[in-house]
């Protein structure tokens, strides 16, 4: 007898790498029937929230990463760790109370910023690692780390049409404020985190480098980051990177690495290079070329420029800030990084990833690898003959405003969500509602059901509550009982179910044409059932189809510029663009050269169906049933 194939089982650390996006639902679906206190799900969610923003120091969207970079802050010292719980409990907390966006609080980003508040003011005020409790620095780590988030949101707010996030400037902001009002305090007993003086520009002779100490300051400059220089700690933030991205980690301790080598190149103080000093800045600084950069060869030479920069502007800010008492901590990376970021859109050289669609860079390289397939999508379509010829061309879309585009992605939304359940008060929700009620009315189905639809039906392999709805719609359609409806018919359905206007009908005979799969100018019911099973791949597809072009969209304006492809083309390597594919493009641009997001993507989802439609047509004259034509076309289109 023939054994059973066994199903081949995901591998674990599949599991447990990337985003884990997974983990926030099902938390929220399971929890809710497990026996516990009406406090714990919503604790264990602020928990999960809160791991997530341990690890967005490093730019990893990741719970376990969040751990095990918790765990290596234990190691270092549990007073200081202890404190930055402190400073992300009070930094989350400041996401709810103030009604900030959910989605922002559940992937941690009001959490890592007060994190590192609450690790530096432990740190500055004392360098004992498992004791020297002070009330004063713990109150302070909840304020200002409470802070901390509404700086996250206003400075969010300042950079958000530069696609650019605060990074951790937040943080920065915060503790600066925090030691430099420490000087008013007289009841509070904190020292300066560095005796104030003049800069000396004396030159001091520094003893050489060695290989191990080289290296173990690369490890600790990534651990650095986090204040700790435990060389475990720094093993336990890196493996913490890896779980979520190889390319992170990679990026994380290749930054250290150049800043060290940086610094040793100049003659920086020996012992400051061995403790990571100069490594947790480049460190972060490359690490985000990386992800706000898809990875190439041109964004890892961004990464090491950038990262080469960072240290010398750490060697200034820690000059400038030397008279004050104050340290640099990460401003060095964020001026650098916010220097390299912002200039996104002005390069042909990388293609930056929207911050809507950020998750790691491994992912971001494999959404890279599509677009090839989604330049092959768009040029098919402007190079079919429904484009270039004039009878077949869609005569609505140059007409497209803004407005109108509103009006056409309402109504395939309505289409997609009707298709799948999910809307309740669309138009297409409402052509069900009504067919249901004229059923009822009409005390079943079999009076609307004609011999030869009968026959039909029976050829086809679908539900019995499927074959019945599309029976009666088409039925209904069919006024003259004909067993086919003609465009007018089709027409005049749509007005008596309330599309009217012209953006909607305009849509609905573009659709219509699809549907005559033999071009008689008529749609019988097997014409008509096949579109509307063809017609359910569209949702799926016209994601994809958004993906692309949303990746294209450098500069987020939701219009595409034709540079955009330009650029996009050469990244590939593709040859650039042909005259008469330039000209096909200019002709469907807006009045300011540009290719209306929403326009292009309409226009490309007919011509991919119109693509599937073709390819069930040789399908079926090929002698293929109806099953297996459809099969074979939802195969096709993935």
């Amino acid at each position: 007898l023939p054994t059973r194939k066994k199903k081949k089982r995901r591998p674990f650390y599949t599991k447990i790498n990337g985003t884990m996006p997974y983990t926030t639902a099902w938390l929220q679906k399971n929890l809710s029937s497990l026996p516990l206190p009406f406090f714990a799900n919503g604790t264990i969610l602020f928990i999960e929230a809160s791991l997530r923003g341990i690890a967005q120091v490093y730019f990893q969207n990741n719970p376990l990463s969040g751990l095990l970079i918790l765990a290596g802050m234990f190691v270092q010292s549990t007073r200081v760790a202890v404190h930055g719980i402190l400073g992300i409990t009070a930094g989350n907390l400041a996401g709810q109370l103030m009604g900030f966006d959910k989605s922002f609080l559940s992937c941690g980003l009001f959490g890592y910023n007060s994190f590192l508040v609450g690790l530096a003011l432990a740190t500055f005020y004392s360098p004992e690692k498992h004791g020297g409790y002070y009330w004063p620095v713990a109150v302070g780590a909840v304020i200002f780390a409470y802070f901390s988030s509404v700086l996250f949101v206003m400075l969010g707010k300042i950079l958000s049409p530069y696609k650019t996030p605060p990074f951790t400037l937040p943080f920065n902001i915060s503790t600066i404020l925090f030691l430099l009002a420490m000087g008013g305090m007289n009841n509070v007993e904190m020292a300066p985190v560095r005796d104030p003086d003049l800069p000396s520009y004396e030159s001091e002779h520094v003893s050489g480098l060695s290989a191990r100490a080289f290296f173990a300051g690369s490890i600790r400059g990534v651990g650095q980051v986090f204040l700790a220089n435990d060389i475990i700690s720094g093993v336990l933030v890196l493996v913490g990177i890896m779980v979520c991205s190889r390319i992170s980690a990679f990026a994380a301790f290749l930054g250290s690495a150049i800043g060290a080598a940086v610094a040793a190149l100049v003659g920086c103080n020996r012992d400051a290079i061995e403790n990571g000093m100069y490594g947790f800045n480049p460190s972060l600084t490359l690490t985000s070329m990386l992800m706000f950069y898809v990875p190439s060869i041109g964004s890892i030479s961004i990464g090491i420029v950038a990262s080469i920069i960072t240290v010398f502007i750490q060697l200034a800010l820690a000059t400038s800030l030397e008279p004050c008492g104050l340290p640099f901590m990460t401003l060095p990376f964020c001026l650098a990084a916010l220097a390299f970021i912002v200039i996104q859109g002005t390069t042909s050289n990388v293609i930056s990833v929207p911050l809507s669609s950020m998750t790691t860079p491994e992912d971001h390289l494999a959404r890279v690898s599509k677009l090839a397939n989604g330049f092959e999508l768009l040029y098919g379509a402007i190079r079919s003959s429904s484009y270039k010829g004039a009878g077949r061309r869609l005569t609505w879309l140059p007409q497209y405003k803004k407005s109108n585009t509103q009006r056409m992605n309402n109504v395939l939304s309505e289409y997609n969500a009707s298709v799948h359940g999910e809307d309740k008060t669309g138009i297409f929700a409402r052509i069900s509602e009504w067919f249901k009620e004229r059923k009822d009315s009409h005390g079943g189905s079999s009076m609307w059901v004609s011999t030869r639809m009968s026959v039909a039906l029976k050829n086809i392999s679908y539900g019995d509550e499927e074959k019945d709805s599309y029976h009666r719609m088409f039925t209904h359609i069919d006024v003259e009982h004909k067993y086919e409806i003609t465009k007018t018919q089709f027409e005049l359905f749509l007005k008596s179910v309330g599309l009217t206007d012209r953006i909607g009908l305009g849509f609905a005979c573009e659709a219509f044409q699809l549907m005559d799969l033999d071009g008689n100018g008529d749609v019988d019911f097997d014409e008509f059932f096949a579109f509307v099973q063809i017609s359910k791949l569209m949702p799926e597809i016209r994601k994809t189809i958004v993906k692309f072009f949303d990746f294209v969209d450098v500069n987020g304006d939701h219009a595409v510029e034709i540079s955009e492809l330009d650029a996009a083309r050469a990244y590939l390597g593709l040859p650039a663009l042909s005259d008469e594919d330039h000209d096909s493009l200019v002709a469907i641009c807006n009045e300011e050269d540009e290719l209306e997001f929403d326009v292009i993507v309409n226009f490309v989802t007919i011509f991919k169906l119109k693509t599937m439609v073709k390819e069930y047509q040789k399908n079926r004259e090929k002698g293929f049933s109806l099953d297996d034509s459809l099969m074979s076309v939802s195969r096709h289109s993935r």
